[in-house]
């Protein structure tokens, strides 16, 4: 496992190019929401000193206050955040095929991963549409969990119940986890079969995870990397602060770094997924063989 999730990393640390292109699409979607948020922040706060209690050192009472005052400025932010969030799901749907096949060029190039990526995105995008469906049902059984637990925990103190919420918390991680496992090992085997259809890559990536548990402890400990990269920058927020323009600036810096991290991580699922399947292979599409025999005269 170890051995792959390193394969994982080399193969996409000699294409920068690809991590870059990703993240900075990922940044222009990022700002279309943080711009407009903060002017309307700015223009909310006006003369109040909310903003510079919340720069200085984060209140989440004074933050929650401000917000339950100026929603009514917020609320347009929601239908565009869905919005770019959807956006955002279609384009990592679209962009899967070009890294997949980036694996397997010597030298990223831009045109290859587009027509990589066009090539594959409707059979892509259909698998999206079983996985949802998929995840709906797991996100149902594990509200079931949630009322048990909170029935469970009526009565109680506070701190009672907030740990009875743990266990449907894991569940629900858990059941989200594996449909997004469900996704990278789907796609792999669409990439690899071009004649299986994207329900048969449905079932047969269900399967195929069910049956190797690694697979599933894989996709977590790239996870943890990436809870591992969020509790660094938080270290380092907690060291520098944001008390001036020159820290927010500097802050905005590391923070972008960070995000690039978290992008190659993000990257490395898929890429993991990929060299995983191929060190371990299932049969995809069933061979036929016709023998031809002569008739004798």
């Amino acid at each position: 496992m170890i051995r792959i999730l390193t394969k994982s990393i080399n193969q996409i640390a000699k294409k920068p190019l690809l991590v870059f292109f990703l993240y900075a699409a990922g940044f222009v979607l990022s700002m279309l929401v943080a711009r407009p948020f903060y002017l309307t922040f700015l223009n909310e706060a006006n003369t109040s000193v909310a903003l510079d209690k919340l720069v200085t050192d984060f209140d989440f009472m004074i933050f929650t206050d401000f917000f339950h005052q100026s929603q009514n400025a917020f609320r347009p932010f929601l239908p565009l955040i869905f919005t770019l969030g959807m956006v955002y799901l279609l384009l990592n749907t679209f962009f899967a095929g070009g890294i997949l096949d980036a694996t397997n060029q010597y030298k990223f190039k831009f045109p290859r991963f587009f027509e990589a990526s066009a090539q594959y995105f409707g059979r892509f995008a259909m698998l999206l549409i079983f996985l949802f469906i998929f995840l709906m049902v797991l996100v149902s059984l594990a509200g079931m969990f949630f009322f048990i637990f909170a029935a469970i925990a009526e009565g109680g103190s506070e701190k009672d119940y907030i740990l009875w919420m743990i266990p449907p918390v894991l569940i629900l991680a858990y059941f989200v986890g594996f449909v997004v496992i469900m996704g990278d090992y789907g796609r792999v085997m669409l990439f690899k079969s071009t004649t299986l259809s994207p329900f048969g890559a449905f079932w047969k990536a269900f399967s195929y995870i069910f049956k190797r548990p690694t697979a599933i402890a894989l996709f977590w400990l790239i996870i943890v990397l990436g809870i591992i990269l969020s509790v660094v920058y938080l270290g380092i927020d907690s060291l520098i602060g944001m008390h001036s323009g020159t820290t927010i600036f500097v802050m905005f810096l590391v923070q972008q770094i960070f995000v690039f991290g978290r992008t190659f991580l993000k990257i490395s699922t898929q890429v993991a997924a990929k060299n995983y399947f191929e060190a371990r292979p299932v049969e995809l599409e069933k061979v036929i063989l016709v023998a031809e025999t002569e008739e004798e005269n």
